[in-house]
């Protein structure tokens, strides 16, 4: 996978198809540094502790699959995570793209089954 920072467009796109799966949505935020850093990032709620540490087993699988780690914040059911290639100069990416929607499609299969057999 190329690691090359993408244009706006293309995380534009990159995010509907992500966001196209279901809520939450997932976000590209500019933050106030020099240069300035993206940040695509999603805000999770699960029903409850259990099933906060289950998905987060999940995320751990597919970042070490994926060879890209997000930064997570945790407090008991609610999950805040955060992407940004550091090697492209804190930009976003086709791996960050990539693991957003291996995230969310986790996501989709622990809160709705059903829908993962489709």
């Amino acid at each position: 996978m190329s690691l090359s920072a993408l244009h706006e467009e293309s995380i534009r796109k990159g995010l509907s198809r992500i966001n196209g799966l279901g809520l939450p949505h997932w976000s590209l935020t500019v933050l106030d540094t020099v240069p300035p850093s993206h940040v695509l990032e999603v805000h999770y709620k699960l029903k409850n502790f259990k099933k906060t540490w289950e998905f987060l087993n999940l995320i751990a699988k597919q970042a070490d699959l994926k060879k890209h780690h997000p930064k997570i914040t945790t407090v008991y059911n609610k999950i805040d995570i955060e992407l940004t290639t550091h090697d492209v100069g804190n930009n976003i990416t086709e791996a960050d793209i990539g693991l957003a929607q291996a995230i969310h499609q986790e996501f989709q299969k622990l809160e709705n089954p059903e829908s993962g057999s489709k």
